[in-house]
């Protein structure tokens, strides 16, 4: 198996975005609501990287979340524990079903959220049309 330095790391992925964006870290910090001292550490692996934030930034880059966890040229390192490694991490090549599986789950969460929030909406409606709509 290749050691960690051959293969590129989903923070490697979000740099090479943002610069191809010609995003600052300073800009992307402040869409994130961090310091660009916060937004660096997740840059360089030094904080974790969570789903929200993630998706967060496949938002604000205008890509889609898969372009981080995809490589036409080399495999991926995705390590989502700790910036030393450890239990969660996926060595992806181009067909990985771990990560397809990851993926499937972060869309179908999306989608039962919205689809919590959409039946939220619906109640509070029906609260205002019976309290306020008299």
């Amino acid at each position: 198996m290749p050691n960690q330095e051959q293969f590129e790391t989903i923070y490697d992925r979000l740099k090479k975005v943002r610069l191809e964006k010609n995003y600052s870290q300073d800009y992307l910090a402040k869409k994130l609501g961090l310091t660009q001292k916060a937004y660096s550490k997740i840059e360089n692996n030094e904080t974790k990287l969570n789903v929200d934030v993630l998706q967060r930034l496949s938002e604000i880059l205008e890509v889609p979340i898969e372009v981080f966890f995809k490589s036409e040229n080399q495999p991926t390192l995705n390590d989502f524990s700790s910036r030393n490694g450890g239990d969660n991490v996926i060595y992806k090549t181009e067909n990985n079903d771990k990560t397809d599986e990851l993926y499937n789950k972060l869309l179908q969460s999306k989608d039962d959220i919205i689809s919590a929030k959409m039946s939220e909406i619906e109640t509070l409606k029906l609260v205002i049309d019976k309290y306020f709509k008299k």
